[in-house]
């Protein structure tokens, strides 16, 4: 894990940090209040409709079942998972919740663990407004699911991330639309520059091979090589470099900073859904089941 000079976090997955000193997970938001189940009622162990538990041994059904009995409600109503799930058809969350669990729990994850992860998940607060206006985007303009990441380009797990934002706009080409805003950590010392340099990119409309190139020589992110790459993209450098040395570009990337400091942001990267918190693996199959959740897949 990378660490940074400010706040403290450790994220679920692998994160550039602001801080070395604690070790909880950062969530960027204040926990809603859990809503609360009614009162405990006999066990139900017979399996919902719609929920594959093929893959779940004689053990972990009996944590499924626990867990379900035990969870309120992912629309907040106050009876359990499986009476959801059972009763209430206009709960489609509650559907996703069920496989979340079967998910959990076939990779291992106790009983606390996945009430934890689902607290996150389905619990965990408002959704976020986050100023896009200036952002470079790629994907369908109209998408339905906007993906926003705040990015650090010294980061490796900020690297590592890259392919899946590729796979998830090739997959979802008609649902999806990424932005992209930098959040350049202190202890970085050339991540700013190089966000000031992509912004200069962007202002000639090349910010996206630019950030290519980047990435690309992420690990010696030197003037000499931010100037290069500017060349390689076929920039006009001279007008490369004097917007890199303006007050708007410098402006610009305060600004994202700014932006991610409001939402609390403590590592990189931090990704938003629909202005939801993305609180997991930054994999493709983790990434495509929130997806397709707010696509109600």
């Amino acid at each position: 894990m990378c660490k940074g000079a400010w706040i403290a976090v450790a994220a679920l997955a692998a994160a550039c940090s602001k801080n070395s000193s604690d070790a909880r997970a950062a969530t960027g938001t204040t926990p809603a209040a859990q809503p609360t189940a009614a009162p405990a009622a006999a066990e139900d162990n017979t399996p919902p409709p719609g929920i594959d538990l093929s893959a779940l041994d004689e053990f972990e059904r009996k944590v499924f079942f626990r867990v379900l009995n035990k969870e309120p409600s992912a629309c907040g109503k106050a009876h359990s998972l499986i009476h959801s799930l059972k009763n209430d058809p206009g709960c489609r969350k509650s559907v996703y919740a069920a496989r979340y669990v079967v998910k959990l729990v076939d990779s291992g994850f106790t009983d606390s663990e996945v009430s934890e992860k689902l607290q996150k998940r389905f619990r965990g607060g408002p959704r976020r407004n986050i100023d896009i206006a200036d952002a470079p985007m790629k994907g369908n303009p109209s998408g339905r699911v906007t993906l926003i990441e705040f990015v650090d380009y010294e980061c490796p797990h900020c690297k590592r991330v890259q392919p899946v934002m590729r796979q998830a706009v090739d997959e979802f080409k008609n649902d999806l639309r990424v932005y992209f805003k930098h959040y350049p950590l202190p202890s970085h010392p050339n991540a700013r520059l190089a966000a000031e340099a992509a912004v200069a990119a962007q202002k000639q409309g090349k910010f996206w091979p630019y950030n290519d190139g980047v990435w690309a020589h992420s690990e010696g992110l030197t003037p000499a090589v931010l100037e290069q790459i500017a060349k390689d993209v076929g920039l006009d450098v001279e007008k490369w470099r004097k917007d890199l040395d303006s007050d708007e570009v410098r402006q610009r990337v305060q600004k994202d900073r700014s932006d991610g400091e409001a939402l609390s942001i403590q590592a990189t990267p931090t990704i938003y859904l629909n202005g939801r918190e993305y609180t997991d693996p930054r994999d493709i199959d983790s990434l495509r089941d929130w997806v397709n959740e707010e696509l109600g897949k």
